[in-house]
């Protein structure tokens, strides 16, 4: 479901109450119908800043984020299509389809620099003690799967982007 500020611009715009039947129907919309509805309620004027939150709660997008992965060196694969990447990545985040499950691996720019098949040592280190274990179905990678089978959380997000961020600038922009 979506946060209860959406929930209630969307009970609004249908003048409808807080009911299970309500959230119920809410909840078989698809999620532009559900964007629609929270905009008309909330007027003509809705900031940019508004709009890229709204596209996060609703969509599980996050615009911020994803261009602040501009100039990274890291490629972004989430939603079943690539949201950024550049011939020169170095390593390769991608996310299961409902941010369940995310699988970190060398790209291959990074491969043939630097002739490593696996994530690095030290980055390896940082991931793991986040919950990252190494990956049974592709040699190299690291993997995660929140265990409560729900979107891992921005803040997971953020310190796993960070370490990688961190280990590109330190180790390897010169590539």
């Amino acid at each position: 479901m979506y946060s209860n500020e959406v929930m209630k611009g969307i009970r609004s715009a249908l003048n409808k109450e807080a009911s299970a039947a309500t959230d119920s129907y809410i909840a078989s919309l698809t999620k532009v119908e559900a964007m629609d509805l929270y905009l008309q309620d909330y007027g003509e004027k809705i900031s940019p800043s508004e709009i890229r939150r709204l596209i996060l709660d609703i969509f599980r997008i996050n615009l911020e984020g994803i261009s602040g992965l501009e100039r990274s060196r890291i490629s972004l694969y989430s939603k079943g299509q690539w949201m950024t990447q550049q011939p020169t990545d170095l390593f390769v985040v991608s996310t299961g389809p409902d941010d369940i499950d995310v699988k970190i691996y060398p790209g291959e720019y990074f491969v043939e620099k630097t002739g490593l098949t696996a994530i690095p040592y030290e980055l390896a280190k940082k991931l793991k003690s986040l919950g990252y274990r190494e990956d049974q179905n592709q040699e190299g990678a690291l993997y995660y799967c929140n265990p409560a089978y729900t979107a891992v959380a921005n803040s997971f997000k953020k310190q796993t982007m960070g370490a990688i961020a961190e280990t590109v600038q330190k180790h390897y922009q010169e590539l």
